[in-house]
């Protein structure tokens, strides 16, 4: 068999595979309703009337801002998708679903279509509250829809690693508004991406290699970017209302639940990235400051939620996918021609797969809403 007919049908049975998953979430997308904060979200929520124009969405956003919280750029698009109606926001969840499958293969630097089908089915598969990130629309729009652009954003960042490829034309520009929504995305994943963007400058400073302009606008503005989302008048007012303890009791809350999400819900995520470190450095006896930047990113997204008095589950998604983006990287590097290994690879991912077929059918079932 020639390699033009093993290319069509790894991309066929990449496909078939695909379709066959994403008709499942589809199907557990339409039967999950707005919910929760959806409703609010469905409304301005500074007058409490219906959302009519883009001008309801910017006065519910000021408010939120000033009243609620930080998140002004997720609840602004997620009003927007809210706005489609169910059906229009199923669709997009889906289509969000794909891109983001998409990130993670761009950030590994794959080009393999199983990898695509391995990425989305482990984005099921490692999931801590796949509900909750995914279709649940508030979580959906602040976690799945999200993390997209922040991965797009640690591409470019670490893209820069790489010597031997040329600058992209017109980034200064386009990364701009990229950094600044990176960092105002979520209050753990925006200052790491800050810290990410330090590192490699400074890497590539002591290295005396050329730093990017826009790497200096990719440090600024995702500062800026996470300050205007951490201190946001708004976060201070709703603490109010969070019940007041003592310090030795705070600390050990916070120490209980970083301990319970890497012990317990992110933990299959973490053992398969520690357990492919492990790999790199003894079995394939290499390990590029690109890969260490990437894990090291994951590990400080997850340390930066020691800072935060709650640690829901659905939290943990951005920092799964950045593992699962380090992950596929080693599977790659160990990808070789030799036969043993494309068939380990082919059943880690039809195992991954069944999982997650699993996951979404039982989810079906069991709908906790």
């Amino acid at each position: 068999m020639d390699n033009k007919q093993k290319d069509l049908k790894l991309y066929i049975f990449t496909a078939a595979g695909l379709v066959v998953l994403i008709i499942l979430q589809f199907v557990l997308h339409r039967v999950t309703p707005f919910i929760k904060d959806d409703l609010w979200y469905a409304t301005n929520i500074a007058t409490g009337g219906d959302l009519t124009s883009p001008v309801d969405i910017i006065e519910s956003q000021f408010w939120h801002y000033f009243n609620w919280g930080g998140r002004v750029i997720n609840h602004a698009l997620l009003q927007s998708v809210i706005a489609t109606g169910e059906l229009g926001a199923d669709i997009l969840n889906i289509l969000a679903t794909l891109i983001l499958g998409f990130m993670i293969c761009l950030v590994a630097g794959v080009k393999n279509p199983l990898f695509y089908l391995l990425s989305e089915a482990l984005i099921v598969s490692f999931n801590a509250s796949i509900h909750f990130s995914m279709y649940w629309e508030a979580g959906s729009v602040n976690y799945l829809y999200s993390t997209s652009w922040i991965l797009l954003y640690v591409f470019f960042i670490l893209r820069s690693l790489d010597e031997n490829k040329e600058k992209i034309k017109a980034i200064e520009i386009f990364i701009i508004p990229l950094a600044l929504i990176a960092g105002w995305s979520t209050e753990n994943m925006g200052p790491t991406c800050f810290v990410l963007t330090v590192f490699v400058i400074i890497y590539k400073f002591i290295r005396k290699e050329k730093v990017y302009t826009y790497l200096y606008e990719g440090a600024f503005l995702t500062l800026l970017g996470s300050a205007l989302l951490i201190l946001a008048p708004g976060n201070f007012v709703r603490n109010q209302f969070v019940e007041k303890t003592t310090l030795s009791q705070l600390i050990h809350n916070r120490i209980d639940n970083f301990l319970l999400s890497s012990c317990d819900f992110l933990f299959p995520t973490l053992l398969f990235a520690f357990s492919a470190f492990v790999i790199e450095i003894f079995v394939l006896k290499k390990i590029s400051v690109r890969n260490v930047s990437l894990f090291a990113f994951a590990l400080i997204a997850q340390a930066a939620m020691f800072l935060s008095p709650a640690y829901p589950q659905r939290a943990s998604f951005g920092i799964m996918c950045v593992l699962i983006a380090y992950i596929i990287t080693v599977l790659n590097r160990m990808n070789t021609d030799s036969k043993p290994s494309k068939t380990v690879l082919v059943l880690f991912t039809v195992s991954v797969y069944i999982h997650a077929l699993i996951t979404v059918c039982r989810d079906l079932i069991f709908i906790p809403f």
